[in-house]
C-alpha cells in the first residue's frame, strides 16, 4: 500500500467529489486548460478563435492597458500538439513540485511564472530585441518551463526519458532546454516559437528556487496558517502489545533478512518523517525527507501489486 493508505495518514472522507478534489492543482491545471483549447477549436482553427484574439499576448495592446494578456495567453494554444506536449509535461513533473511545495504555493508559482516569462517578453520588445509590433503569442511553455526547472533544483539525479527514448538526468535535460532555448532567441531558431518566454520561465524556477521566497506567504493569515491547511490528518495508531511467551529458538528464526532490514529501516524513517509533518508541517520537511516518502510510496505500491 501507499503511504497515504497507513492507518495514520486517512482522513476519513470518501466518495467521488473527494476523490477529484485530491487530485491536486495540476490535474486541474490541465482539465481548464483542455477546456479552453476544446472552445478554442469549436469554430475551427485554434489559432483563428475569438479567445485567441482576446486573449493572445501582444505587446501594444498591453502597453495600452490590456494588462489581463500576460496570464490569459497561459490557457491558450496553437495546435493539439503544442498543448499535449505542455500537458504531457506539467502532469509528470507538476504534481511532484506540487507534493513538495503544497498546492496553494503551486498554483501560485504556475501563474506567477507565466505573467512572468511574459513581462519578460515585453521588456524584449520595449529594449528593441522584438521590434515588431505584430508579435503576439500563446501557450503555457513559460509557466511548464518554470516548472521543469524548479523540478529540476530539487531533484537534479531523477532519471527522466527525453523524448520517451533517452534517459538522462532531469537536471541534464533543463540545461539542454535553456541552451536551446537560448540559441532559438539568438536566432538559430523558429520563428514561430516564443524562445524568450521559455527562457523568462527557466529564469523564474532558478530565482524562484535560489532566493527561497514562498509566493504564499503574504496572503497567509495566521503565522502558520498556510501549513496547518496543507497538514494531512494524521492520527498514530499505537502498537497492539503482544503477550504471548516467545517460542525457544524464535530470536534467531525472527531475525530479518537484508532486503526486509532494509524495508523496516525505511518504514522507521518514514515513521519519523510523518511524525515531523504533523508537528511542523509538509512546509518543514528537507528535500531528502520527501524522497524518504517518495520511496516508501512506491514501494509499498510494489508491494500491493
Amino acid at each position: 500500500m501507499g503511504i497515504q493508505d497507513r492507518d495514520y495518514y486517512r482522513d476519513g472522507s470518501g466518495g467521488f467529489l473527494d476523490a477529484w478534489s485530491r487530485q491536486g492543482a495540476t490535474v486541474w491545471i490541465i482539465v481548464v486548460t483542455g477546456v479552453v483549447f476544446f472552445a478554442q477549436c469549436i469554430t475551427g482553427d485554434p489559432r483563428d478563435s475569438k479567445l485567441v484574439e482576446l486573449g493572445c499576448y501582444n505587446p501594444v495592446k498591453v502597453l495600452n492597458g490590456e494588462v489581463w494578456r500576460l496570464f490569459t495567453p497561459v490557457l491558450l494554444h496553437a495546435g493539439l500538439m503544442h498543448i499535449f506536449i505542455n500537458m504531457l509535461a506539467l502532469y509528470f513533473l507538476g504534481r511532484r513540485v506540487e507534493e513538495t511545495y503544497g498546492t496553494r504555493e503551486f498554483v501560485l508559482i504556475y501563474v506567477v511564472a507565466g505573467v512572468f516569462a511574459n513581462v519578460v517578453y515585453l521588456v524584449t520588445y520595449l529594449v528593441g530585441l522584438t521590434p515588431d509590433p505584430r508579435v503576439v503569442a500563446i501557450g503555457a511553455s513559460g509557466a511548464v518551463v518554470a516548472v521543469v526547472i524548479v523540478y529540476a533544483f530539487n531533484f537534479p539525479r531523477q532519471q527522466v526519458l527525453l523524448f520517451f527514448l533517452i534517459p538522462m538526468p532531469i537536471w541534464v535535460v533543463g540545461v539542454l532546454f535553456v541552451t536551446l532555448d537560448a540559441l532559438g532567441a539568438a536566432g538559430a531558431g523558429d520563428d514561430h516559437t516564443a524562445y524568450v518566454v521559455h527562457l523568462g520561465g527557466a529564469l523564474f524556477g532558478a530565482l524562484y528556487y535560489l532566493s527561497g521566497v514562498r509566493l504564499s506567504g503574504p496572503f497567509s493569515r495566521g503565522p502558520r496558517l498556510a501549513e496547518r491547511r496543507a497538514r494531512p490528518q494524521l492520527r498514530v495508531v499505537p502498537a497492539e502489545n503482544d503477550d504471548t511467551p516467545e517460542p525457544v529458538g524464535a530470536a534467531v528464526e525472527s531475525q530479518p533478512r537484508p532486503k526486509e532490514a532494509t524495508e523496516e529501516n525505511l518504514e522507521a524513517k518514514v515513521d519519523a518523517v510523518l511524525e515531523k509533518v504533523s508537528k511542523f508541517g509538509q512546509e518543514s520537511l528537507t528535500p531528502e525527507e520527501r524522497e524518504i516518502l517518495f520511496k516508501a510510496s512506491e514501494l509499498y505500491k510494489k508491494r500491493r501489486k
